[in-house]
């Protein structure tokens, strides 16, 4: 059996990546290898891995367990063949004759599924109750989730007889120790499927194509997650199911952007507006707006409209939306434009020099 991957090489992070780096690769990953979208032969496979490291690395103290001993666990200080056994109970119990053993067959939990969800600008800040239709694993509806085919029933293991496990005598400076591993006839099962399940092939399982109704709240940040627990894959021998994470994505609007609460967008004006002042009316997340553009305004200088933001998400009220001003300046002037901006040139502040020269006359010097 080959050896496990390195979590961190599977999601392609340093050791020393941080939650926010994880949490990044583990989405672009899962986005990429999702059996539903990728055509990579071998996406199952990469998509399990992918979530199996996420599940580790995203823990701190399971990320703390792996970086010092690996897949293998913590070591153990009296050698060699304790690693197996399923807690100090077991220890003792292998020694002094208890009965006490892990459960065969026992259920596990299925893996985390995930979905993307486009949401429209608007949607993203204000809220919306919408549909996500993704693939999950459930227990087979032709063999009841037992892997065999119809008319059969699984069988009781002949290498453990049922137990799950076998055990091995081993000895070492110690003394003989016992041995309990998985069997690896039956895989832990205890049972053994003679005649597969011809729709789930014996594993249990089959995907099926499911529909969830999903609350967005008004006021999530693009890339953000939301969590629907138990709508995951199910796991096998009646394992209950993990949890569905669904990845936000939103739409770009043609005119509005998204920073933190607040709605950032742009207006231009002429060099007429911008020194007399105007009234226009733009576009904002509650629609159509009439703005005051006050006399005399910069190139660049935002507009504060209060309250016209997206809602705050962990707190009442809105954010801000700011009105960024930019002057466009003519490049084809009538001859009558020219002669006014020429004279509006002399009578404006610093439009003569010390030697007498008119502001329009030093510009146009400047460029003979």
């Amino acid at each position: 059996m080959s050896a496990k991957p390195d979590y961190y090489d599977v999601l392609g992070i340093e050791r020393t990546a941080g939650p926010d780096e994880i949490r990044k690769a583990y989405r672009d990953l899962a986005r990429k290898f999702h059996p539903d979208v990728s055509r990579e032969p071998d996406a199952t496979a990469r998509f399990q891995q992918i979530n199996e490291a996420y599940e580790v690395l995203r823990d701190t103290d399971k990320r703390a367990n792996y970086d010092r001993f690996g897949h293998d666990g913590p070591a153990s200080p009296f050698g060699a063949g304790f690693d197996d056994f399923g807690g100090i109970g077991d220890v003792f119990d292998a020694f002094f004759g208890g009965g006490r053993r892990s459960r065969p067959g026992a259920a596990q939990r299925g893996t985390d599924g995930r979905v993307q969800l486009q949401l429209e600008f608007l949607d993203s800040v204000f809220g919306v109750e919408t549909t996500v239709t993704y693939h999950r694993l459930e227990p087979c509806g032709t063999c009841a989730g037992n892997g065999a085919a119809p008319g059969t029933k699984p069988t009781t293991c002949g290498a453990c007889r049922g137990a799950g496990q076998v055990q091995r005598a081993q000895r070492s400076i110690f003394g003989q120790f016992v041995n309990v591993t998985t069997c690896d006839t039956c895989g832990g099962v205890g049972q053994v499927v003679e005649s597969k399940c011809p729709v789930c092939t014996g594993v249990g399982l089959e995907r099926v194509e499911v529909q969830r109704q999903v609350r967005v709240p008004a006021g999530l940040q693009p890339g953000t997650e939301l969590r629907l627990t138990g709508e995951g894959n199910h796991g096998p021998r009646g394992g209950s199911p993990g949890d569905l994470y669904i990845g936000i994505d939103v739409k770009p609007h043609p005119v509005l952007e998204r920073d933190g609460d607040n709605i950032l967008s742009n207006v231009v004006i002429n060099v007429a507006e911008a020194a007399l002042g105007a009234k226009l009316e733009v576009e904002t997340a509650d629609g159509p707006m009439r703005v005051k553009i006050p006399a005399g305004v910069q190139a660049g200088t935002p507009i504060r409209l209060r309250g016209k933001g997206a809602p705050r998400s962990r707190r009442s009220g809105r954010g801000d939306h700011y009105l960024f001003v930019h002057v466009a300046t003519p490049t084809k002037l009538s001859r009558t434009q020219r002669q006014l901006l020429e004279n509006l040139g002399e009578t404006l502040p610093g439009g003569s020099d010390s030697g007498g020269r008119s502001f329009v006359e030093k510009i146009r010097a400047a460029f003979r």
